[in-house]
């Protein structure tokens, strides 16, 4: 039978937080779903917790471990592998808000007709709330993926999770879906999560995306539905700037900034000029 919801996890030496993770969701009073276990190797005792919950068969649960290139590509696996007819992702360790989380989106999917719902998610540590409940908020900071739930045919007509981005490739998918007017989003506000903030996302900074930022939105009509819009477009030019000194996605960012230099846009004439040849200046500059 076809379970509801898969829980994909992606997972590399998780051992120190998983058990928390996972005693989250086992204890979850609404119990029609799976989960989806994708493991990059890990060498400490990551696959021992999972081993005994298989034992124990209180869960449905599919695993699989070996070599990946990321977290984002341990996700696509894992949407390839999951069953469940709305797919929802979390780190090895994050944990559900509470027992009755499942059972509230559950709730919210039954009373509203959307492809992708999403709720509040706090940081295990340092307690801030996000709660990105107007567009400007979405299409600004993106969405925690801990607090979104999707139902599997977004990824039809999305594709998986884009390995060009490393950290923010979550982000680069909730634009894509947010200005999709083909499919409907439902914010509900209920608490979904508290994630790690030990993760990659929260450690490194995506500049190959966010050289790229302002031109998805700009191409998909969205750059009026954020408040920040030159101060967007200054960071993406700031990062195709700092890709061009590190020598890194060249002709990506040399894409990304002559897209800002000949369309309409907040930046005025002077600085485009003097963007250009500062690109000019760290291409043709010699590291060492």
């Amino acid at each position: 039978m076809t379970p509801f919801f898969s829980i994909i996890i992606p997972l590399y030496n998780s051992g120190k937080t998983l058990q928390r993770t996972l005693d989250s969701i086992t204890c979850q009073r609404f119990k029609d779903f799976e989960l989806v276990l994708v493991d990059g190797g890990s060498v400490d005792d990551t696959r021992l917790i999972i081993a005994n919950l298989q034992k124990t068969k209180r869960l449905a649960a599919q695993f699989i471990s070996g070599p990946d290139q990321g977290i984002y590509d341990a996700m696509n696996k894992g949407i390839g592998m999951a069953t469940g007819q709305w797919l929802y992702f979390m780190g090895g360790d994050d944990m559900l808000a509470g027992p009755n989380t499942l059972q509230t989106v559950y709730n919210a999917i039954k009373h509203h007709t959307a492809h992708l719902f999403y709720g509040n998610v706090t940081g295990a540590e340092s307690g801030t709330r996000y709660a990105d409940d107007t567009p400007d908020k979405v299409l600004s900071r993106g969405i925690h993926h801990q607090g979104i739930f999707y139902k599997r045919e977004i990824f039809d007509y999305t594709g998986k999770y884009d390995l060009r981005f490393k950290v923010a490739a979550d982000y680069h998918l909730t634009i894509k879906i947010f200005c999709n007017t083909s499919f409907k989003t439902q914010y509900i506000n209920t608490d979904i999560a508290f994630f790690g903030e030990a993760g990659l996302s929260s450690t490194l900074f995506d500049y190959p995306f966010y050289s790229y930022r302002y031109r998805l939105l700009a191409q998909n009509q969205a750059t009026d539905k954020i408040t920040a819009k030159a101060a967007c477009l200054d960071q993406s030019i700031y990062c195709c700037l700092y890709l061009a000194k590190e020598k890194d996605r060249m002709g990506f960012a040399w894409a990304n900034l002559l897209f800002y230099l000949t369309t309409r846009n907040p930046t005025g004439i002077p600085q485009r000029l003097r963007s250009f040849w500062r690109m000019i200046a760290w291409s043709l500059k010699i590291t060492g």
